[in-house]
């Protein structure tokens, strides 16, 4: 199991992890986006 950020591509092998909290690689690389411009709205993939 994996969780991924389709957004930023970044991927965790432990998603026990991330639901305890552990999100510092994602907000970094979402925060990192912005800053270059890429932090478009978030759309649903439903």
């Amino acid at each position: 199991q994996m969780v991924k950020d389709l957004r930023t591509g970044v991927e965790s092998p432990t998603p026990q992890n991330v639901l305890d909290g552990d999100l510092d690689g994602f907000m970094t690389a979402a925060l990192a986006a912005r800053v270059k411009g890429g932090g478009d709205a978030v759309q649903d993939l439903d």
